[in-house]
């Protein structure tokens, strides 16, 4: 018997409901019969690079290291942006453009190769859909067994995007949402790592959020501030949505700070639910 079938994921923001999905898998199956195929999400906003390096940061993390990811949120295709291969730290491969779309998986010990001419990368019979004629054949290639080192010239400086981080000022923890989920959640730029260990307040769009451990604490409407399953922080309305009633999304304000007598303020300590 063979081992588990090759697994590849598809991230992109066609569109659930367009056929550019299903171009990608059928360039994927005609290659590679035998693949599972995963969408993560079609419904990346549309040439939002950041929301879907968000995406890839959440999901790709739960899948097998042997899973290949092509990701295409790629507003620069057919021109000079490089298309890109990357392995991360811990030996995941993703296939997509060179944008900052791979940002969180460019740590210490990522390597990269762009997707030259003349390897096992197609030359894309389109310009404008390199998703279906590039990144699928070539995560396809890679998903049966192929060394991402033969794809091309190895890739020093990948782009990055600026990651946005929560910072401190002073006595306060200071971010910023990043994006809004379907349930209109907020996630922030703040990590559980950074959250203080004693109770703390938390201010989101100038209105004062209560932390709790689970939606179910609040009570329906109220204005919740809690660590997701992203491990970050979020901002929620039980049974409501926190972008509508804050009228918020990306770039608004998050802050924290401690309660009196707060344990373990201003540094960050082993996060504990308030």
């Amino acid at each position: 018997m063979g081992g588990p079938p090759p697994i590849v994921t598809l991230l992109s923001d066609f569109g659930a409901g367009s056929g550019y999905p299903a171009q990608m898998k059928g360039a994927i199956l005609g290659l590679l019969p035998e693949a599972r195929l995963v969408d993560l999400s079609h419904d990346v906003p549309a040439f939002d690079v950041l929301a879907g390096a968000l995406l890839l940061e959440a999901c790709v993390p739960r899948f097998p290291a042997r899973a290949v990811h092509c990701a295409v949120v790629d507003p620069g295709v057919g021109t000079a942006r490089r298309p890109l291969c990357v392995r991360d730290p811990a030996g995941r491969l993703l296939v997509g453009p060179d944008n900052g779309l791979f940002t969180a998986f460019l740590g210490t010990g990522a390597r990269a190769w762009t997707l030259a001419e003349g390897g096992p990368a197609p030359r894309p019979a389109s310009a404008t859909f390199h998703g279906r004629d590039l990144f699928a054949p070539v995560a396809a290639w890679l998903a049966g067994g192929g060394d991402p080192a033969r794809l091309g010239p190895e890739v020093h400086d990948p782009l990055r995007l600026p990651w946005p981080e929560a910072r401190w000022e002073g006595e306060e923890l200071r971010g910023s949402v990043l994006l809004a989920d379907p349930f209109g959640n907020l996630l922030t730029s703040v990590r559980a790592a950074q959250l203080p260990a004693g109770p703390y307040q938390v201010v989101a769009a100038g209105r004062p959020a209560r932390p709790v451990r689970t939606f179910g604490e609040g009570a329906p409407g109220e204005l919740l501030a809690l660590v997701g399953s992203s491990e970050r922080l979020e901002i929620a309305v039980r049974e409501g949505s926190a972008a509508r009633l804050l009228g918020a999304g990306r770039g608004a304000e998050v802050s924290i700070r401690p309660e009196a007598g707060g344990e373990g303020w201003p540094f960050p300590g082993p996060r504990r639910a308030c």
